[in-house]
């Protein structure tokens, strides 16, 4: 008896690749797949599959009991917030460990070795670290919970993908939407390393470790196998976008000196803070406070009977942002989540998914960058007059 006759218990199924494992699953014939859900309003891609939409919560243990039944197979793609990662992990594997499952696939990421990865971990063997990044360091954690629970007895096998993308996928979304508004800029030319992860990739390397004995308690990367960088990333979007968007180029070093110029943590706080306390929405609030109406009205009243032009000039004032204004003619200032992404170098090895799964990667970056572009039409992100082709969809 394969995987498609057991019951395949699926976490993150509203999500972005749990919806895809979903749809995947069907297609390959699994007999009974139980979609976990926390309500089925969310679930309007998943809801049309002949499947069970199972309502829970992995952070409410009585509710996944309930959800996760006699299940015999997990698929854990569900995400979480801080310490939600671990806690809903952790919660997961008990029921897995009482139901006596026979795979439990973990799907964690490359980002266990932080935003910028450093030299050395390239392989799954380099020694984890935690580097203060919220999402990576639970990571770490969550993946920690899956090797107690496998010398328990549980057979888990983990999976890292690094930047899965595929219809749907907020990455193309965020982007092109980001790119329309000249809110990118390529941080030394896109030499970054980006190891793009195919979201029919990821999941053909799922469907392998559940039917391979020698998966078990190992972990392996998972990617399109090709040294892609940001730059090839972010243009293949900027290339759907009519008019074509001439992206701004900025150098590390100068991201770095406009970073050390911007205000420190207590003077940016103090500015927000007093922007805060004189907007028309916060003072609305407030004043049905009958204490803080009776204090804090004469202060508002008393602004608001200044001359115009020394009003604008206290209300300029206390608009400063919380980062140091941007000159005009400067290049877009990346953010320090994109900036550390795109300043990696380094690129993941498959070589252990391809000798212990049979790994191969069907969907090449290019094939899989027009699948994004005909799903980027469909959902209405690009106009009729972007450019398309199905040239490469036959590759």
């Amino acid at each position: 008896m394969g995987w498609q006759d057991k019951t395949i218990f699926v976490t993150g199924a509203t999500g972005f690749i749990g919806g895809r494992v979903c749809e995947r699953l069907v297609q390959e014939k699994a007999s009974r797949v139980r979609a976990l859900v926390h309500t089925v309003q969310r679930a309007p891609r998943i809801a049309r599959l002949p499947i069970e939409l199972c309502v829970g919560d992995l952070l409410d243990r009585n509710s996944l009991r309930r959800a996760f039944a006699d299940s015999q197979i997990v698929v854990h793609c569900a995400s979480g917030i801080g310490r939600g990662i671990v806690r809903s992990t952790r919660n997961l594997l008990q029921a897995a460990q009482a139901a006596g499952v026979e795979r439990f696939v973990h799907i964690s990421t490359a980002a266990v070795y932080g935003l910028t990865p450093p030299p050395g971990s390239e392989i799954e063997q380099a020694p984890l670290r935690r580097t203060g990044e919220e999402y990576c360091d639970n990571k770490i954690r969550a993946e920690r919970v899956v090797a107690r629970f496998l010398r328990r007895g549980v057979p888990a096998v983990i999976l890292r993908p690094s930047i899965v993308y595929g219809p749907y996928s907020a990455w193309s979304t965020r982007l092109i939407e980001a790119l329309r508004h000249d809110l990118v800029a390529l941080i030394d030319g896109g030499s970054g390393a980006c190891n793009t992860t195919y979201v029919d990739n990821l999941v053909d390397a799922i469907l392998l470790a559940l039917e391979n004995r020698h998966s078990v308690g190992e972990t392996f990367f998972i990617t399109d196998g090709e040294r892609v960088t940001w730059g090839d990333f972010i243009r293949a979007h900027a290339d759907m976008i009519v008019p074509n968007r001439k992206l701004a180029e900025i150098s590390k070093r100068e991201v770095l000196a406009r970073y050390h110029k911007q205000p420190g943590v207590w003077r940016s706080s103090l500015r927000e803070a007093r922007t805060l306390l004189f907007s028309r929405e916060l003072r609305l609030l407030i004043l049905k406070i009958p204490l803080c109406k009776q204090l804090l009205a004469p202060v508002w009243r008393e602004l608001e009977s200044m001359p115009p032009e020394r009003r604008r000039w206290v209300r300029e004032l206390l608009r400063n942002g919380s980062t140091a204004p941007q000159v005009s003619g400067e290049t877009f200032l990346p953010d320090p989540v994109d900036f550390a992404t795109q300043t990696g170098t380094v690129f993941f090895d498959i070589g252990k998914a391809r000798r212990t799964l049979g790994y191969e990667p069907r969907v090449c970056f290019s094939q899989g960058m027009k699948l994004v572009e005909h799903w980027l039409h469909f959902a209405n992100y690009l106009s009729d007059t972007s450019p398309i082709s199905d040239s490469s969809l036959g590759d």
